[in-house]
């Protein structure tokens, strides 16, 4: 049986303030849509939105237009977006992992994906036009 794997960011430091949308995330890694560099130190995942949908209908926003996908930016060295989307791509691949962390602000201890030059989680940006809670 296949076992279903996760991508776990964490942009917030204190424990006490990781309470809201964005400070943390867990996604599948079938959500991942895709990465790529927005400047030299920036590197974007896009998902799949965890919260999708019209406000004031049920029909669901077409995940593959790309206007309400969830982003993480991870802040990296110079010109390294190809060893982070490597790394990622690499723990994603190993069988042993189920819960990869790639990125952990956590003051309490931080823990960025080996071997990535990850060095900070920037943003996690839940893009819902509507939400559902």
């Amino acid at each position: 049986m296949k076992q279903d794997k996760f991508l776990y960011f964490r942009a917030i430091g204190a424990d006490a303030a990781d309470d809201s949308g964005g400070d943390s995330a867990c996604y599948p890694v079938s959500s991942l849509m895709g990465m790529i560099p927005t400047n030299d130190t920036v590197l974007a995942l896009y998902f799949k939105p965890m919260k999708r949908g019209v406000p004031g209908g049920n029909e669901l926003d077409d995940v593959t237009n790309f206007d309400n996908n969830d982003v993480v930016l991870l802040t990296i060295p110079d010109n390294t977006h190809l060893k982070a989307m490597t790394a990622i791509v690499q723990a994603i691949n190993d069988y042993r992992n189920t819960i990869i962390v790639v990125a952990n602000n956590d003051s309490d201890g931080t823990e960025y994906l080996a071997n990535s030059g990850i060095t900070s989680c920037a943003l996690i940006s839940i893009n819902a036009t509507y939400d559902n809670s």
